[in-house]
């Protein structure tokens, strides 16, 4: 897992070919204008979909992971606690979903980072996640979430 600001993405160029391109998207993107829903950038190779939704208590979130994608969270507007933990340290609640890419796990809340506007946070496959964590009250984020093929 790495959070970090926009400002400092090249810090961490080179790892990674795709995520290198992400990068190089939202930098050169105005994600403005577009709708929720999801964008192609090379195909099922990298995608990303625009989010938006309202924070909320961690009782109403839910732990995932994913086997064939890499996330990137970057953060348009607004604020949110985004809990993470090891693969190995959680219970899996739903058996992996094949088509959808993701287990659904259990496990307590200890860790958490927050992110605002211009954060990003990469999520590697061993890390379990949990979006939508309201900061100190309820609202609304807009989001990117590229999916970067393994």
């Amino acid at each position: 897992m790495i959070v970090d600001h926009i400002t400092n993405y090249d810090l961490y160029k080179g790892s990674n070919e795709r995520i290198d391109k992400a990068f190089a998207f939202i930098k050169s993107m105005n994600f403005d204008e577009l709708i929720p829903k999801t964008y192609e950038v090379e195909g099922e190779e990298l995608f990303f979909n625009v989010l938006e939704y309202e924070t909320t208590n961690v009782e109403n979130r839910f732990w995932e992971s994913h086997k064939k994608y890499i996330d990137i969270h970057y953060l348009l507007e607004g604020t949110e606690f985004i809990g993470y933990e090891q693969f190995e340290r959680m219970r899996i609640k739903e058996n992996y979903n094949e088509e959808n890419d993701y287990f659904l796990l259990e496990g307590s809340l200890h860790s958490k980072v927050r992110l605002q506007q211009g954060d990003f946070m990469i999520c590697y496959p061993e890390d379990v996640h949990m979006t939508g964590i309201k900061v100190d009250e309820q609202e609304k984020v807009r989001k990117l979430v590229f999916k970067v093929k393994i």
